[in-house]
């Protein structure tokens, strides 16, 4: 009666507890990635009865961060969330190795049995063809006696004959008996090949893939009665990110570029995300939310700043200045936000940032309209954020002095509405692909400058006027006059607007003296000595730039530059 009690209680236990805990594998519905990391989302429509359940979601990211795991459920009040782990139960190997042994063994039993019926057949083989060459090389049988009779050679014929008969014959039974032992060995090795693969396969599958540990969130949630709620989750990994890139499309005479923002998404969480709602953006989770405190601003005597701050401090209180400082032990990681945190060696892998943004750079989000699959291959994947139009006005900018090349730049006024990230960026000019070049935002200039490329049909040449180019000497003075032409052709069907950028030398001597003789409308930099012409060029025309400097120093010094 006893054992009965002890049955039913324990059989009431497990119903309970069975009723008690809810096992459930969704699917990310929604992805929020970071420059660095990722948030996950999921939603699952779930019946739960009143009172206290356990929702065990199983499948989950195995980086998931649990300080990060946030649950909701409507209708219903969650009271706890934390990581599980759980191991599938796994066949006993030993019962499966042994199953498989058996029938190998039977096998190598019967192959080895074979062997033995195989040796026998040879060894009769062996017998038989000794006696036949025992009876044909016996004196008798090839008539070496001298008394040999009539009737006596007769009878040893037919003796021979007779016996040969019998050894062809039982040669043959033998052959044929091995030929069968032999097919029956080869289908033995046959099956003995197919147990033994079979039993490698899956011996070889129970301990790798089948069997991995399956990743949980347990969601404790108190009701107060039965009904159907949806269960909101969201947790964050770091396993994740995005880099952005841009596709330039200009064109021959257009007033606008088609500017084409991407985006590659990359993920290696374990889980794969399928027909995810993405969104992208700037944000840092990582990054703290404590107010940073100001400490004291000691000044103290130091060494120029050739040696490090840690070095300046040393020296001023008094270590010995023959020493060379100790490396730290601490490595120092610094976030976009300038802010530093000290840490153990040992224990930081400081990973080195897609692109850094600026203490001033707004933080920013992208909804992609279009749902996406992104494997957990840590793989980039392209995902498109926007197309937009963009005006802009094209200028061809170009360095003779340098480069025999113009370059085609955009210049595009108002560009902070555009939300632009940096980062490299695709030009295709006429539908033809023309290189890379960089974005760069953070500029603090009124007009962003992109450029466009090279194009090696406008003709820019930069010469020497050698009739113009004099060296005298006057007094104590050597006197060096040069002058160069610069050609500009417009070999295109529109007229062109073009920036040519040139220089004169400058110096901090004051026994040096440099002078701008003609710069025919340029913009002159005093400081730098730059050059720089705005013009336009009509279509199939040339235009020609000239300027010329003297430069005046002491004939009994050399001038290094010139």
């Amino acid at each position: 009666m006893k054992s009965i009690f002890i049955c039913a209680f324990l059989s009431a236990t497990l119903f309970l507890q069975a009723q008690s805990s809810k096992t459930i594998k969704p699917k990310p519905d929604k992805a929020i990635v970071y420059l660095s990391g990722a948030e996950l989302s999921y939603s699952e429509s779930i019946a739960l009865s009143a009172g206290a359940t356990e929702i065990i979601i199983e499948g989950v990211s195995p980086s998931a961060d649990e300080n990060s795991i946030s649950a909701f459920l409507r209708g219903g009040m969650v009271i706890d969330t934390k990581k599980g782990l759980r191991y599938p139960e796994a066949p006993k190997v030993f019962d499966i190795d042994m199953k498989y042994n058996f029938i190998i063994n039977r096998i190598n039993d019967s192959i080895e049995d074979m062997a033995w019926l195989v040796k026998d057949c040879n060894n009769k083989q062996a017998a038989l063809q000794k006696e036949r060459a025992l009876l044909l090389g016996n004196r008798l049988m090839r008539g070496e006696f001298a008394r040999d009779s009539l009737g006596l050679l007769k009878s040893t014929l037919d003796l021979l004959r007779s016996r040969l008969n019998n050894i062809d014959e039982e040669e043959l039974t033998v052959d044929k008996r091995e030929s069968k032992y032999g097919k029956i060995t080869a289908k033995l090795n046959e099956r003995l090949e197919y147990f033994s693969n079979l039993q490698s396969n899956n011996l070889n599958g129970i301990h790798t893939e089948q069997y991995n540990p399956i990743y949980q969130i347990i969601v404790s949630v108190e009701m107060e009665a039965a009904a159907t709620c949806q269960l909101s989750l969201k947790y964050y990994v770091p396993t994740a990110g995005w880099m952005p890139r841009y596709d330039i499309m200009a064109g021959s005479g257009k007033e606008k570029i088609q500017l084409v923002h991407r985006a590659q998404v990359y993920q290696n969480t374990g889980v794969d995300w399928k027909d995810v709602s993405l969104t992208l953006s700037t944000s840092n989770p990582a990054l703290g939310n404590t107010k940073p405190l100001l400490n004291a601003w000691n000044l103290y005597f130091g060494y120029p700043s050739t040696y490090s701050e840690s070095v300046n401090k040393q020296k001023s209180m008094g270590y010995n200045y023959n020493q060379m400082p100790k490396a730290l032990g601490k490595a120092s990681i610094v976030t976009s936000d300038s802010k530093s945190e000290d840490m153990d060696d040992a224990n930081v892998q400081v990973a080195e940032p897609i692109f850094k943004m600026g203490d001033n750079f707004l933080r920013m989000e992208y909804d992609i309209k279009t749902k996406y699959t992104i494997a957990s291959d840590n793989k980039a994947h392209n995902v498109v954020v926007s197309s937009t139009e963009v005006p802009v006005t094209l200028t061809y900018m170009a360095v003779p002095k340098l480069e025999k090349d113009a370059f085609l730049m955009g210049k595009i006024a108002n560009w902070e509405d555009l939300n632009l990230l940096p980062a490299s960026a695709r030009i295709y000019f006429d539908e033809s692909y023309i290189g890379l070049t960089a974005i760069d935002p953070e500029t603090t200039k009124d007009t962003l400058y992109m450029n466009l490329g090279r194009d090696r049909n406008i003709v820019v040449k930069r010469l020497a006027m050698k009739d113009k180019c004099k060296e005298q000497v006057l007094s104590e003075y050597k006197v060096l006059n040069k002058t160069f032409e610069i050609t500009v052709r417009n070999t295109k069907a529109i007229t062109l607007d073009f920036e040519i950028e040139d220089q004169i030398p400058v110096t901090n001597d004051p026994n040096i003296k440099i002078t701008l003789l003609s710069k025919d409308g340029a913009i002159y930099n005093e400081l730098t000595g730059k050059l720089t012409w705005k013009i336009n060029v009509k279509s199939k025309d040339i235009k020609k730039l000239v300027f010329s400097y003297e430069v005046r120093y002491p004939k009994d010094k050399y001038v290094v530059g010139l």
